[in-house]
């Protein structure tokens, strides 16, 4: 009975024991939410859909900051287009666009109306918010609402998310710099030794603040996103025709033919000067000098001699 008791004890203590033992084994840390660990495939990570005409749909994970390769983390899509309107009235137009900007959150960057055959024509550029391709695209389509015809449309974007995460990743080094060098010049005792660490930091920090405006700049074009719109009248966008015959067609045809003469003669000039002038110049000059010499000689042969 004692050595029954004693065997359970023992086989207790053991199972304690490796317990503990299995327990107190460290376990491989996930390395910033992508499972790394030798020998085994690192762990797939969910991301956001990106639109398909995106620069590049997928991010690049090497040594860039852990705030730009997060799980599920957004692309940077920097939105620019423009638009072309055909519309009753220029300046009506312009002013119901600039209100269409104000109301979605957006503003006017410049604003030109200028005369054309007594016609006003238009020019603008506006900032709209661009982060929501979709409240983009309702924001556009409430400007094309305006016009009696839309003559072009044109929305481009380009990712810059590895653009932001390579700049996050040089301010991070330079600041690791910036610090090291702060600690050293409260250590210096030397003069020369704190005014050229002094001179350093000030080097490192302006680095950090120009790329620092570098990311502010990214940030501003993706948060607007950045529309020109040409606005022409539907009296200039008719076109001139009088009895069947159409004038701007004749003019045409007649400054291509204008053209294609002065091309013509252009081109004439370029080949004589380049090619055929050197040319006649290294065949005419010895040419021209073998022919006096054998004129010459059959002028001298010719000549009848004066008799004693």
């Amino acid at each position: 009975m004692n050595k029954t008791i004693l065997s359970i004890f023992v086989i207790v203590l053991l199972i304690a024991a490796a317990g503990c033992g299995a327990a107190a084994t460290p376990k491989p840390q996930a390395a910033r939410g992508l499972s790394n660990a030798p020998g085994g495939p690192p762990a797939a990570q969910p991301q956001a859909p990106v639109e398909s005409y995106a620069a590049d749909s997928t991010l690049q994970t090497g040594n860039q900051p852990e705030s730009a390769n997060a799980a599920g983390a957004e692309r940077m899509i920097v939105y620019t287009g423009s638009l072309d309107l055909i519309v009753k009235d220029a300046n009506a137009t312009v002013d119901q666009i600039t209100q269409i900007t104000k109301d979605a959150g957006g503003f006017v960057v410049s604003s030109n109306t200028y005369k054309d055959q007594g016609q006003t024509r238009a020019t603008m550029s506006i900032r709209v918010p661009g982060e929501d391709l979709t409240q983009l695209k309702a924001t556009l389509g409430k400007i094309e609402a305006l016009a009696l015809q839309v003559e072009s449309r044109r929305l481009d974007g380009q990712d810059v998310t590895d653009q932001y995460a390579d700049t996050q990743a040089q301010i991070d080094n330079l600041t690791a710099q910036r610090d090291s060098y702060r600690k050293l010049l409260d250590r210096a005792t030397k003069m020369e030794d704190i005014l050229s660490i002094q001179t350093r930091l000030d080097q490192v920090q302006g680095q950090i603040n120009t790329l620092t405006g570098q990311q502010l700049k990214l940030k501003e074009s993706v948060k607007f996103s950045t529309i020109t719109i040409t606005i022409t009248p539907d009296a200039l966008a008719q076109p001139i025709q009088v009895a069947g015959w159409r004038p701007q067609g004749t003019a045409r045809d007649a400054l291509r033919a204008l053209i294609n003469a002065l091309q013509f003669i252009g081109n004439m000039l370029i080949w004589t000067a380049i090619c055929v002038l050197p040319v006649a110049v290294l065949i005419g000059v010895p040419l021209y000098w073998v022919v006096r010499f054998a004129f010459k000689r059959r002028k001298k042969a010719t000549t009848p001699k004066p008799q004693a």
